[in-house]
């Protein structure tokens, strides 16, 4: 085992965060290697001792499509490449089915409703008040939504919104045609309208530079420190969507590299007051070994998917989702209000029958 690599997960261990430099160095393991392998265990180790080995659902229903002007090249909605040529919106009832599926048995931390980058706004708002009445109140209700502003932040609030989901992704401006400056200010936006904000390090594919990756996580952690209202943070993958630049799996990266990614995530934040929900998506079984405690069930479109229902063909259920974090070890799930299920053999055959 190297001596350099050994000191630094001995630091995070005791609670200190890596400098720089040294997330630089564990960014260049070897995936699988030994020292690969002590960093994701002692990530593993440190999540589940700080959550009492807890572990958050979400679920995410993608309500519109169309060929996005945004043209982002890992997108399965960008306009220069996007199989997808109509602009097709749910109804609202459809989104209210859906959200109810999610949600029966009350056990889904929180609910993503998925728009475009551009939307109509009062569609939106009228489905947040819809949805809000629909489901469990446990169960938090987030937005994943284009750039917006603080004044219909306030709406999608007083309408039952808790928080919003949005990232200045890597390459944003570059790969993209959103400027990250825009990105920002809306992330700044939701929190001034006091909603909760969750970031992360995304998309990450074979062509990431680990300085991008670094950079990201210092950003993600900096603005944990600014807010202090963090929900969730996490790793995401970029699939190889078909018809963008990046088919094909020779631009992925693997599960075990997304794993060693998201464990230095998790060191990266170890000094923060409350540390948060790591999500893990793609989800895999590796991740949940490795400090994630977070994945997505998901219907509806899909950035990442080409199907014009990702559920049964990219996303997970929720079945799905609660069978990987048993079978990961975790023994609590934790429900959007705070309140703690166990992970019994009993309830998890009782859930299985429903």
């Amino acid at each position: 085992m190297d001596q350099k690599i050994t000191g630094i997960i001995a630091r995070a261990q005791e609670g200190k965060a890596p400098a720089y430099e040294e997330v630089m160095e564990l960014l260049a393991l070897d995936e699988a290697s030994p020292e690969a392998t002590a960093v994701r265990g002692a990530a593993n180790d440190l999540v589940r001792a700080k959550t009492g080995n807890a572990c958050a659902m979400w679920g995410q229903i993608g309500i519109d499509v169309y060929p996005c002007e945004a043209d982002c090249q890992f997108c399965s909605f960008a306009k220069s490449t996007t199989c997808f040529t109509e602009h097709v919106t749910m109804s609202v009832e459809e989104v209210v089915k859906r959200a109810k599926e999610f949600t029966k048995g009350g056990d889904l931390y929180g609910l993503w409703l998925m728009c475009m980058n551009s939307y109509d706004e009062d569609y939106f708002l009228e489905v947040v008040k819809a949805v809000r009445a629909a489901i469990p109140p446990q169960t938090m209700l987030f937005s994943n939504i284009g750039d917006t502003d603080v004044e219909y932040f306030e709406k999608l609030k007083a309408a039952g919104l808790d928080g919003a989901y949005h990232v200045k992704r890597i390459g944003e401006g570059e790969l993209t045609k959103i400027a990250p400056e825009r990105r920002e200010a809306t992330i700044a936006a939701a929190h001034e309208a006091g909603l909760q904000v969750q970031d992360c390090c995304e998309p990450i594919g074979a062509e990431t530079p680990n300085e991008a990756i670094a950079t990201r996580l210092f950003e993600i952690k900096q603005r944990d420190d600014d807010y202090g209202v963090y929900n969730g943070s996490g790793v995401m993958k970029r699939n190889s969507v078909p018809g963008t630049r990046y088919e094909g799996l020779q631009n992925e990266i693997t599960d075990m590299r997304l794993a060693l990614i998201g464990a230095i995530q998790v060191f990266v934040m170890v000094e923060q007051s409350k540390m948060p929900w790591f999500a893990i998506h793609e989800p895999n079984s590796v991740s949940l070994l490795s400090g994630g405690n977070s994945i997505c069930a998901e219907t509806g479109f899909n950035p990442r998917d080409t199907a014009e229902d990702t559920a049964g063909n990219h996303g997970l259920d929720v079945p799905a989702v609660r069978q990987m974090f048993y079978q990961a070890g975790f023994r609590t799930l934790v429900r959007g209000d705070g309140t703690r299920i166990e992970l019994t053999p009993e309830y998890m055959e009782a859930k299985l029958a429903e």
